[in-house]
C-alpha cells in the first residue's frame, strides 16, 4: 500500500511542477503555427502558407504593425540564412489588433519558391516559421520544413 502513496504523491508533484505559466510578462501566452498547403513545391508552382496566432492566456494579446503584416513568415536555408520573407509584400497602413484570450488572428501568404531577389531557390529543404507582431517583441513560432523540385 505504501508503494501506491508514494506514487501518487509523485505524480501530484509533476503536475503541479509542470503547470507553471512562468513569468506573466513572457510570451508564453501566444501559439504560433503554420499551415502549409503542400509538403513539396515543385519548379513553377506556389503554395499558400497560412499563420494563426493563438491567445492561449489570460490577458489580451497586442499586435502591432502593418496591418496586412501583423503576422508575417521568415524562409530560411538549411544554413540558417532567411531567403525569402512575406514582409516585402507589407503595404498597409500601421495597425493595432488585440487578441483575447482564446482567440485567434490568421493571415495567409503566397510563397513561390524564390528568394528576395525573386530568383528560384535551388532544389533542397527549407525552413518557414510563423512570427506574431506581438507589441512588446517579435514572438517566432515552430519550424516548418518544405521541399522545392
Amino acid at each position: 500500500m505504501r508503494p501506491v502513496r508514494w506514487i501518487g504523491s509523485l505524480v501530484a508533484l509533476l503536475v503541479a511542477g509542470s503547470c507553471s505559466l512562468g513569468d506573466p510578462v513572457d510570451a508564453g501566452s501566444i501559439n504560433v503555427n503554420l499551415t502549409l498547403e503542400k509538403g513539396t513545391l515543385p519548379i513553377g508552382e506556389s503554395m499558400v502558407v497560412t499563420v494563426t496566432a493563438r491567445n492561449v492566456g489570460y490577458d489580451p494579446i497586442t499586435l502591432t504593425g502593418p496591418s496586412d503584416c501583423l503576422l508575417y513568415i521568415e524562409v530560411f536555408s538549411n544554413q540558417g540564412q532567411v531567403v525569402w520573407h512575406s514582409n516585402g509584400e507589407c503595404v498597409g497602413a500601421t495597425a493595432t489588433e488585440e487578441i483575447l484570450a482564446g482567440d485567434t488572428y490568421v493571415q495567409q501568404y503566397t510563397w513561390n519558391g524564390t528568394n528576395l531577389a525573386g530568383a528560384r531557390l535551388p532544389s533542397g529543404f527549407y525552413h518557414i516559421r510563423g512570427v506574431a507582431r506581438v507589441t512588446a517583441a517579435p514572438y517566432a513560432g515552430p519550424v516548418v520544413s518544405v521541399a522545392l523540385e
